[in-house]
């Protein structure tokens, strides 16, 4: 018999509302929780306002994340980056806007001059 790959996938509660209002960090760190959470990775998202940046963490808590988990945030974090033209930084499970932007009512991000 071979042993079966244990992944790193579970069901949790699904983030349905994205918030438009709170700025463009928290909007895109709230776009890849949901696009993690919408493919069955238990994410959560710590933002470091001042630098502008945030990290993903297990739901479980714990500094590092899985292997598979890793390859799917970022993965996550090159989609929503490439559809909403934003240029992101991305080192393991920290991520930082390389620039500033203000989030449209559209839901656009535009870079502020």
């Amino acid at each position: 018999m071979t042993r079966a790959k244990v992944s790193s996938r579970r069901y949790v509660k699904r983030v349905w509302r994205v918030p438009k209002d709170r700025g463009a960090l928290e909007y895109f760190a709230t776009l890849v929780k949901k696009s993690l959470r919408k493919h069955g990775w238990p994410a959560e998202v710590e933002l470091r306002l001042p630098r502008q940046c945030f990290f993903i963490r297990h739901v479980d808590g714990g500094e590092e994340l899985p292997p598979d988990f890793q390859e799917a945030a970022e993965i996550a974090v090159r989609i929503l980056a490439r559809t909403y033209r934003v240029e992101v930084e991305q080192h393991s499970n920290f991520v930082s806007l390389k620039r500033l932007y203000r989030v449209t009512p559209g839901g656009h991000f535009r870079e502020e001059k």
